[in-house]
């Protein structure tokens, strides 16, 4: 996962700066950047959603670049940028067969881990860099009778949000039906009303067919979940989804998934998860989480128009062409995007990002 502030010189930059000058470098561990220098300068900004007092920002150097001697640097074209983070709702299937024996331990109990365990789980590992939320779901009996349907307990998405998510948790245990459709469609609102930047995503977790709350058995609610995640799909939210076991039908994950991510007729099905032991389902959840990491750059300044051509994006320190398929490209005057194998390296580990643009190619905001 990465995450980071950084600044885009107007003449370069690799290598990280914070906080007041002092003249004196040093290693700093910024989660997702690796190999930053750092020094002191004063200036507000965020990592990876905290608001703090130090800046942090890339000098003017790039690689190859020797500033001691380079009297073109334009050391006051400082420009901050930053990616846009994720929106994560993990709906979980809080039904009666979350009990079910799964290897070593019950289905809900496997959930748990694979999202919530202090060392290891998704969720402790990565609150910092994606808004997590969670919704767990169920009804009982439907809504005969009355009854409220779906039940949701949710916590809403935030950034740290371990302690409130495990909370939540901690509180709750399976119980009765699995009306899923009725459920997406009551989270789908939470994302479409956040405010915040970013993909806005639902990771369903379930172990069975659907139920509905008109007719909580038998199993008939497969048409309901389609609907639903289509209809989020249509408000700009993306379902994905996971069978915890194997007693979903393979028809209905597919269908589930082509609809929340709104595969047309003709085009190429969209990825489900079936997981039969712990380790699948541990995967199959880090796999969503990281291919929803957007791979935009907003940038605290514009390009100016036909500059692109003087600018140069590094990852890792190694070059990436702009206008390829595997490179690089200016969306908008101020978004920079990465696609391909330089998207996939983002989404595939920790990695440092930054620019190098001719002097006078970037205008700052203000």
């Amino acid at each position: 996962m990465w995450a980071m502030v950084a600044a885009l010189a107007g003449c370069g930059g690799v290598g990280a700066t914070s906080g007041t000058d002092t003249g004196t470098g040093s290693t700093t561990d910024i989660p997702g950047i690796t190999s930053v220098t750092s020094t002191t300068e004063t200036g507000p900004t965020t990592t990876a959603g905290t608001t703090t007092d130090d800046a942090v920002k890339f000098d003017i150097g790039g690689p190859g670049t020797d500033t001691d001697n380079d009297t073109s640097v334009c050391a006051d074209a400082d420009i901050k940028f930053e990616p846009q983070i994720p929106t994560v709702l993990l709906l979980i299937d809080q039904s009666g067969s979350m009990t079910t024996q799964f290897g070593d331990t019950d289905r809900w109990e496997a959930v748990y881990n694979a999202l919530l365990d202090e060392q290891d789980g998704l969720v402790p590992q990565l609150e910092g860099q994606v808004r997590f939320g969670m919704a767990l779901y169920t009804s009982f009996e439907g809504d005969q009778g009355g009854r409220e349907c779906p039940v949701i307990t949710e916590t809403a998405p935030a950034l740290d949000n371990y302690q409130a998510i495990a909370a939540t948790w901690d509180a709750s245990q399976p119980e009765d039906e699995t009306p899923t459709g009725e459920s997406i469609a009551a989270v789908t609102p939470t994302l479409v009303m956040d405010p915040t930047e970013g993909n806005k995503i639902i990771v369903l977790a379930t172990d069975g067919e659907p139920d509905t709350c008109a007719e909580p058995n038998p199993q008939n609610g497969q048409d309901e979940s389609v609907d639903a995640a289509a209809a989020a799909f249509a408000q700009g939210v993306r379902t994905y989804v996971i069978s915890v076991g194997n007693e979903v039908s393979d028809q209905h994950l597919q269908d589930v998934a082509n609809a929340g991510v709104g595969v047309g007729d003709g085009d190429p099905d969209a990825p489900f998860y079936k997981a039969d032991d712990a380790q699948a389902l541990a995967d199959a959840f880090a796999d969503i989480v990281d291919g929803v990491r957007d791979c935009k750059l907003n940038l605290d300044g514009t390009v100016s128009e036909g500059g692109e051509d003087q600018c140069t994006v590094y990852v890792n320190g190694e070059v990436v062409p702009f206008g390829d398929d595997d490179g690089w490209q200016l969306n908008n005057p101020g978004e920079v995007e990465l696609v391909g194998d330089a998207c996939d390296a983002i989404q595939n580990g920790e990695v440092q990002v930054s620019i190098k643009c001719a002097c006078g190619v970037v205008v700052p905001v203000g």
